[in-house]
């Protein structure tokens, strides 16, 4: 069949590569560092003609954009991934006058030197087979009066009270047999658990800079999370601590718009131990998985009044 005509249909396209691992070892002396990133890149512009003729000189390989990457990560000097995604963006732009906007998004693998004698090794690191990763999202359009988009993160990491945490006062109807814990129920504390995905979008560049900013809204989501070293804080909710953790990183941090957290449930459930004559006063539990078991997901958007969503 003929293909459809141009007015007959609106079309909005998008093409780039993903799935791109560059590693980088930055150098300071005998002092090593390591980025270890998997990179996509999504560009828009005037790039119809392949969709609407099979024509393709309006596109930029996928291959060409991959080997970008490498080059953009040799060439440029960066401290962070949001500094190397913009860069990575600007590059593109400049060189081709069609594409009117780029999109890179930044998966980091974190490593950590190890410590030998006290003191961190130079050149050996350690890495979890599945790590933390620090995330960005950035969004560059064409024209200097347009500041890059910038949207940082956290993903993979597992968060435990092993104490201080309750959950009651809950809606109960005839489906319910959830059993509550806190002050005068049979359970006075609970584990909570989660795997926590964090992400914080920016209303402008950090004044301190990227890395360092990001440093202060992980330890403030953390420490809110935690509370006092040697008492902790007690939790009511999950919803309730996500809620504090999201408001304190915009109280410290001016220079966020808003901060998006989700925390699925990771369910931990005391063992009948009692069976066998055994008390079991909250110490032997049964761990689950939350991409594997039922478990409960709570996301928490908090921003400030004019920010964007």
């Amino acid at each position: 069949p003929p293909p459809p005509s141009m007015a007959e249909f609106k079309l909005q396209p998008r093409y780039g590569k993903q799935s791109v691992p560059v590693f980088k070892i930055r150098k300071a002396g005998t002092k090593h560092e390591v980025i270890d990133m998997m990179v996509k890149i999504m560009l828009e512009g005037e790039v119809s003609e392949s969709w609407f003729t099979g024509e393709n000189h309006q596109i930029l390989p996928t291959e060409t954009q991959k080997n970008t990457c490498y080059a953009i990560a040799l060439k440029t000097s960066f401290d962070c991934i949001e500094n190397y995604a913009i860069a990575l963006a600007r590059d593109i732009l400049s060189r081709h006058a069609h594409i009117v906007s780029a999109t890179v998004d930044v998966e980091e693998r974190i490593w950590a030197p190890v410590v030998v004698g006290g003191k961190p090794h130079s050149h050996v690191f350690t890495s979890g087979a599945d790590p933390v990763k620090k995330t960005c999202h950035v969004f560059v359009k064409r024209g200097a009066e347009h500041a890059p988009d910038v949207t940082s993160g956290l993903c993979d990491i597992k968060l435990m009270k092993t104490t201080a945490s309750g959950f009651a006062g809950y809606i109960v109807d005839q489906y319910t047999n959830l059993q509550p814990v806190g002050d005068g129920s049979k359970s006075a504390s609970r584990i909570m658990c989660t795997l926590m995905e964090a992400t914080w979008h920016y209303n402008m560049a950090p004044p301190m800079g990227y890395a360092a900013t990001n440093a202060t809204v992980i330890d403030t989501l953390i420490e809110l999370y935690s509370g006092p070293a040697d008492t902790g804080a007690y939790s009511k909710s999950v919803q309730e601590t996500a809620y504090k953790m999201c408001t304190e990183a915009l109280r410290r941090v001016p220079s966020l718009a808003s901060v998006h957290v989700i925390t699925p449930n990771i369910h931990h459930y005391l063992y009948n131990l009692e069976q066998f004559g055994l008390p079991n006063d909250n110490v032997v539990f049964q761990s689950t998985d939350c991409h594997t078991t039922a478990s409960g997901r709570i996301e928490t958007n908090v921003f400030r009044p004019a920010a964007k969503l």
